[in-house]
């Protein structure tokens, strides 16, 4: 039965599935942190975590972005590069209800590792990319800069609610060639 796309209900919706199955991403991640204060007044969406102690910042809109949030996506990973391990635990365990070191064994079935925050993935998350903000994403990949938009579709069918996703750019595509 096909099905015709619906309008999610609230961006906090979309929040709120991903805090609590955040591989809807395609990776297994730890969710660090849900709305997240950064020391400059702004809150982050989410933070997460991989497997591989790597932070993802992860900006979320509900309708068409603005190229605005490309900028905010990009302030939020100048304050998240500069975080070291310490300050990554003392969030952690600000946001989670187990202590960082549990959850992370929970979510990955492993310990920590030594180094976290080596590497940061920025990720817009919307329902669509003006053209603006898709042409800068690109721009700023061509630079090695970790940005991706990752785009979702609501679809309902009855009681059932569905989450289609797409990426702006594979993984799998060179920064340099991007």
């Amino acid at each position: 039965k096909r099905l015709s796309a619906a309008t999610l209900p609230s961006e906090a919706t979309l929040e709120t599935y991903l805090e609590q199955d955040p591989s809807l991403l395609g990776e297994r991640l730890l969710v660090i942190g849900r709305q997240v204060r950064t020391p400059h007044g702004k809150i982050v969406d989410l933070l997460a975590m991989d497997v591989e102690g790597n932070l993802h910042v992860l900006e979320l809109k509900r309708d068409k972005t603005p190229r605005d949030v490309v900028a905010q996506v990009l302030d939020y990973g100048s304050w998240v590069s500069a975080l070291d391990r310490d300050a990554v635990i003392d969030l952690a365990n600000e946001h989670l209800d187990v202590p960082f070191e549990s959850a992370f064994e929970d979510v990955f079935g492993t310990s920590a590792p030594d180094e976290l925050n080596a590497a940061l993935q920025l990720t817009i998350v919307a329902t669509d990319l003006d053209a603006s903000s898709e042409r800068i994403v690109t721009y700023l990949r061509t630079f090695g800069v970790p940005v991706n938009a990752v785009f979702f579709s609501y679809l309902e069918d009855d009681d059932r609610r569905y989450l289609a996703r797409s990426w702006l750019a594979r993984e799998d595509e060179s920064e340099a060639g991007a």
